[in-house]
C-alpha cells in the first residue's frame, strides 16, 4: 500500500488522471498502462530499516547473531549461480549448481553459458572427484581445495564452506569462539576486525552488522593462474571476498548476500551471482549425489596418491554411508 505523499503514489495518481488520445490502439495503451503501474509499484516496494550499530562490540555481536551463532537447521542446499572468472589472459562465464548435504557429499555441476556440461564434481570426506565429459577424463585429489584450484576453480576454501557462506552460515570460516585481535572503525560506518589465526584474518562488517569483506592467507600449495603460468607474485599472498546485493531492498531482512566478488593476487578475480537458493530439511538421496564416470574414463590422481585400485573403473570417492552433519557448524 503506497503512502499518500510517496513519489510512487504520485505516479499512480497521475496515471489515473491522464487521458489517452482516442486514436491510439488499445494494445499500445494497455502496454503503456502496465509499464506505468510496474514502475509505480517498484517505487512503493517495501524497504527494511535495519538497526545501525555505532559500537564495535555491538556491531560484531550483530554479525555473529545473524551469520554465526544460529545452528544450521537445514540438512543441505540446492543453489544455482553464475560465475565470471577473469585472469590477465582470459575471462569466461559459467553457470553453477551446488547441491547436496552440508555434512557432505556435495555436488557441483558446471555448465558453459550456452548450457553444455563442462564438469561434474563431488566433494566428500575423501577429497574431490571431477569428471569432464568432453575429455572423458576424471581427476581426484585428497585436498578438495587444492584439487578444485588445479582444475580451474579459484575459491580458496572447500565447496562445503562456499555453500554454507552462500546460504548465510559463516561459522566454519569465522568461529564464534575466536575473539578479534584488533578493531578499527571505518570512515563510512562499520568496523574492521583482525584475527591472529583461522581461515579469515580480516573481517569488515558494515554499520548494519552484515559482512562486507573478508580476507585470508592463501595456502602455500594454492597457486593462482598467474603463478601457474610462471609469474612472480610480489607482496602478501592473500584472498579477498566482497559481499554485496543484500535483499533488504526487496523487503527480506534476513537473506544472505547475492553477489560475491573474489580477488586473488596477480589480478585474478571471480564474480559469483546467486540466481536461486533453497535449503532442505531432509538429506539428499545418496544416489542423487553419486558420481560414477563411465568405464572408458581416463583417470588421473592429481595428488598422485588417490589412484583407484587396479581393475576399478567406476570411480566414486568416500563412503556412500557417510552421515550428513548439517545440524551444526562442525
Amino acid at each position: 500500500m503506497c503512502r499518500r505523499n510517496s513519489r510512487g503514489c504520485k505516479g499512480v495518481t497521475i496515471l489515473r488522471r491522464f487521458r489517452f488520445p482516442a486514436g491510439l490502439a488499445a494494445p499500445v495503451l494497455l502496454l503503456g498502462l502496465l509499464l506505468a503501474l510496474l514502475l509505480a509499484v517498484a517505487a512503493c516496494a517495501p524497504r527494511v530499516d535495519l538497526p545501525r550499530f555505532a559500537e564495535a562490540e555491538a556491531n560484531l555481536a550483530a554479525f555473529q547473531a545473524r551469520f554465526v551463532d544460529p545452528a544450521v537447521a537445514a540438512s543441505g542446499v540446492d543453489l544455482r549461480a553464475s560465475l565470471l572468472y577473469s585472469t590477465p589472459s582470459r575471462s569466461n562465464r559459467t553457470d553453477l549448481q551446488i547441491y547436496g548435504d552440508y555434512g557432505r557429499p556435495l555436488r557441483l555441476d558446471v555448465r558453459a553459458g550456452f548450457g553444455s556440461m563442462v564438469a561434474l564434481m563431488r566433494e566428500d570426506a575423501a577429497g574431490l572427484l571431477a569428471y569432464y565429459p568432453d575429455k572423458k577424463a576424471a581427476y581426484a585429489h585428497m585436498d578438495p581445495v587444492i584439487g578444485a584450484q588445479l582444475l580451474g576453480l579459484p575459491f580458496p576454501f572447500a565447496l562445503r564452506d562456499l555453500a554454507l557462506v552462500l546460504a548465510g552460515h559463516f561459522g566454519t570460516l569465522v568461529p564464534a569462539a575466536a575473539p578479534p585481535q584488533g578493531v578499527r572503525a571505518q570512515p563510512g560506518g562499520g568496523f574492521v576486525y583482525s584475527f591472529a589465526k583461522g581461515p579469515v584474518r580480516l573481517l569488515v562488517v558494515d554499520v548494519y552488522g552484515r559482512p562486507e569483506r573478508m580476507e585470508g592467507e592463501l595456502s602455500r600449495h594454492f597457486k593462482t593462474q598467474a603463478e601457474r603460468e610462471g609469474a612472480k607474485i610480489t607482496g602478501a599472498r592473500t584472498w579477498s571476498l566482497v559481499f554485496s546485493g543484500y535483499p533488504e531492498e526487496d523487503g527480506d531482512p534476513l537473506g544472505p548476500a547475492r553477489i560475491l566478488t573474489l580477488s586473488l593476487p596477480g589480478s585474478e578475480s571471480a564474480v559469483l551471482r546467486v540466481k536461486g537458493l533453497s535449503e532442505r530439511d531432509q538429506p539428499w538421496p545418496l544416489k542423487a549425489l553419486s558420481l560414477a564416470p563411465p568405464a572408458d574414463t581416463r583417470f588421473m590422481a592429481l595428488d598422485r596418491v588417490s589412484a583407484p585400485p587396479a581393475g576399478i573403473t567406476d570411480v566414486v570417492t568416500g563412503s556412500e554411508n557417510e552421515q550428513p552433519q548439517g545440524k551444526s557448524h562442525g
